[in-house]
């Protein structure tokens, strides 16, 4: 089996992460159940909670010395939490937003020492009905991962 880059081991890593019972957490929700977490965009849920993750991009700039450079890779989650009114929602998918963000931070290296160096999320909720998601507010984190490498892969 061929090596992944570290594009796609963080990628599979943070989605792990994700993939976590918060039962202890803020929402007291699921999303360790197989099929609430996917890598890729999905435009609705198939299923309440639910999170999907997308890859965006890698930005490589040059590092300190000749062969070593660094990167931020870019990705952007996407964690729905369901409710019967705007304001359940709302409260849901913040409490859902704020267990993914304290799953990922927990280590900052996702488990991957010496290839990570950080990661740092951004939050932001959208109310589904706004975008043609009804009954289900969303967590909106984007993640930024800093990386080195003698490559930039």
């Amino acid at each position: 089996m061929p090596s992944d880059p570290v594009f796609l081991r963080t990628y599979k890593a943070l989605a792990t992460k994700i993939a976590a019972n918060y039962a202890a957490g803020y929402s007291g929700l699921n999303l360790s159940v197989s099929g609430s977490v996917v890598r890729g965009i999905i435009p609705e849920a198939p299923i309440l909670p639910f999170a999907s993750i997308f890859f965006v991009e890698t930005a490589e700039n040059a590092g300190p010395v000749l062969t070593r450079y660094s990167g931020t890779m870019t990705f952007e989650i996407y964690a729905f939490a369901g409710g019967d009114t705007i304001t359940e929602r709302a409260d849901a998918a913040i409490r859902l937003g704020a267990d993914v963000m304290n799953a990922i931070t927990a280590d900052r290296s996702l488990g991957l020492a010496g290839a990570i160096d950080d990661v740092l999320c951004n939050f932001t909720h959208l109310e589904g009905d706004r975008i043609g998601v009804p009954y289900a507010g969303i967590a909106f984190i984007q993640c930024k991962v800093t990386f080195q490498s003698d490559r930039g892969v």
